[in-house]
């Protein structure tokens, strides 16, 4: 695949998921926005959402994906020997035997993986919730902001994460046996999951716009720096050499940032954006949630993940948990998107999704000529 062709694809699988799902980037009537529904529902158009995205996926190049490379490796291997490898053991069991029986019945690898993320993002539209009509800009910052190209590489974590995504419709309704059985089931693919069972309880928090910008605006001092890593390496190892199923943390903290970092933001000016938009959605908020009250959980999640996400900018195993509040990044900012009505507001807007635009074609371009790729 060339450089162009790669632009080419990712491109049309972003236009696909922005024209395709019923909604609207932004709204030029203030009588037109829409409320939220009593349900969700499926349609064709979403089908082809879902399998463009199974195309793609199924299609790519080994190294489209930090970590693809050794899911393909595994699969394959039960492909052609009908077992497990050893080294793999450790696992998930849910993951584990996903692959079994998918490579048992003798699904070829490029299709396997295609369904995967098929069903990554199936829950991920689910977790629309009752915003359906936010999809279009959900897909477009889920996109271009990196997360599309994490879920190609931290499958078991990703497939974790959006139903941990999709289970928070059950903290707002108040069904806690449901969202404990949705977690327990995203533990099967990747046990951080288990992390998220108290988040339940974080239904009694109260987002309070004028406490998250003062707690946002000082972890932002954080950022870069190693203080939190050096302290968290020295406890980790000293348990580590105690207990040793502690010991296979300590590779977490040798890396400068968590990939998911390193895939949404690329330069000093990624971070730069990633503030700017923060505060944009503080600042909508208010607006957002008069309309929308339901909301409210997704922005002390996401203000959450994104207050520790800056304290803890250089601590990877932190960054494991605050991946799963950081998923909600998607339907806050396509809220105050969708929600900004001012003339100026509108402008801020378009600004934003003409960087994320740009700042997702140049992740493409140097992700294909670093490989080589011409």
């Amino acid at each position: 695949m060339t450089v162009i062709v790669a632009l080419l694809t990712y491109n049309i699988l972003l236009f696909l998921t922005l024209a395709l799902p019923a909604g609207k980037m932004i709204n030029n009537n203030i009588n037109s926005l829409k409320n939220e529904t009593s349900g969700f529902s499926w349609n064709i158009r979403l089908f082809w959402v879902i399998v463009a995205i199974i195309i793609v996926a199924g299609t790519r190049e080994y190294y489209v994906g930090v970590d693809y490379s050794g899911y393909l490796e595994f699969y394959s291997y039960i492909l052609n020997h009908g077992k497990f490898p050893s080294p793999w053991q450790d696992f998930e069991a849910g993951w584990k035997y996903l692959n079994f029986i998918f490579a048992k019945v003798g699904v070829p690898a490029g299709l396997f993986f295609g369904l995967v993320a098929g069903l990554i993002w199936f829950f991920f539209i689910k977790a629309s919730y009752r915003f359906q009509f936010l999809l279009p800009l959900m897909f477009f910052f889920v996109i271009t902001n990196g997360i599309f190209f994490w879920t190609l590489s931290g499958l078991r974590q990703s497939l974790a994460v959006v139903i941990f995504f999709y289970a928070i419709r059950f903290i707002i309704e108040k069904k806690p046996l449901q969202y404990a059985i949705y977690i327990l089931v995203a533990s099967l693919f990747h046990v951080s999951a288990l992390i998220m069972l108290p988040v339940y309880f974080l239904r009694i928090v109260k987002f309070n716009r004028n406490l998250f910008f003062v707690l946002y605006i000082l972890s932002i001092a954080f950022i870069g720096s190693d203080w939190f890593l050096t302290q968290i390496t020295s406890l980790i190892s000293l348990i580590g050499s105690r207990i040793d199923v502690f010991s296979r943390y300590i590779q977490y903290l040798e890396t400068a940032k968590f990939a998911f970092n390193e895939e949404r933001i690329s330069s000093g000016l990624g971070v730069l954006l990633r503030i700017a938009t923060t505060l944009f959605i503080l600042y909508k908020s208010k607006t957002v949630l008069d309309k929308q009250p339901k909301l409210a959980l997704y922005f002390v999640l996401f203000f959450l993940g994104d207050i520790l996400t800056n304290i803890f900018f250089a601590v990877e195993i932190i960054g494991r948990i605050t991946v799963y509040f950081n998923i909600c990044f998607s339907i806050v900012v396509a809220s105050s998107v969708y929600y900004s009505i001012k003339k100026y507001e509108k402008i801020t807007a378009i600004l934003l999704i003409l960087a994320y635009f740009l700042m997702f074609n140049t992740y493409v371009y140097r992700m294909f000529i670093d490989q080589g790729v011409i």
